[in-house]
């Protein structure tokens, strides 16, 4: 069982760890490049308190979350409650990565439903839009596993070629 935490000033060694050794690579906002060069706890709170400031002032507001296992971080996932131009476009409402250890054991499809559950009773979310690159079978599968209906497939702003998904609120 998995539980969602939102980043906070207070997080500690063990995250930063994560943050170092995570093997994954996160479409839209590039939360582990962000952490890029992020040596102490000190150093990870303030960027994380410049992500959250950043994200005050985005007409895009972004909530970032860690993914806990048994109390240490897995994943993390992003949500955004409304969505710009840029953003419906390139990422959707809901952006996941697993740590490579921990994929192909549902928990990624365990954190997608229950951010989802949260954008509908938290955000007032009322549809969901989603999205995964084309070739990543593994996320196509989480979205559908999770009720995402196949809507179309776009090039992103970057070049990816992304299948975008819909969730309608359950």
């Amino acid at each position: 069982m998995i539980s969602l935490k939102e980043f906070s000033h207070q997080d500690s060694q063990d995250k930063l760890d994560f943050l170092k050794k995570a093997d994954f690579r996160v479409r839209g906002f590039n939360i582990i490049g962000a952490f890029e060069g992020v040596e102490t706890v000190e150093q990870m709170r303030n960027k994380i308190k410049e992500l959250k400031e950043l994200s005050d002032h985005d007409p895009c507001e972004r909530k970032f979350f860690w993914i806990i296992k048994n109390d240490n971080p897995i994943g993390v996932i992003t949500l955004r409650p409304a969505l710009n131009g840029f953003w419906l476009h390139n990422a959707g409402h809901i952006g996941i990565a697993i740590d490579k250890p921990y994929r192909g054991q549902n928990y990624g499809t365990e954190a997608f439903k229950r951010m989802c559950r949260k954008a509908y009773d938290e955000y007032g979310i009322k549809d969901i839009i989603t999205m995964a690159l084309t070739d990543n079978i593994a996320s196509r599968t989480m979205i559908e596993k999770s009720g995402g209906k196949y809507w179309d497939t776009i090039t992103a702003a970057d070049g990816e070629k992304l299948a975008r998904y819909w969730i309608k609120h359950q």
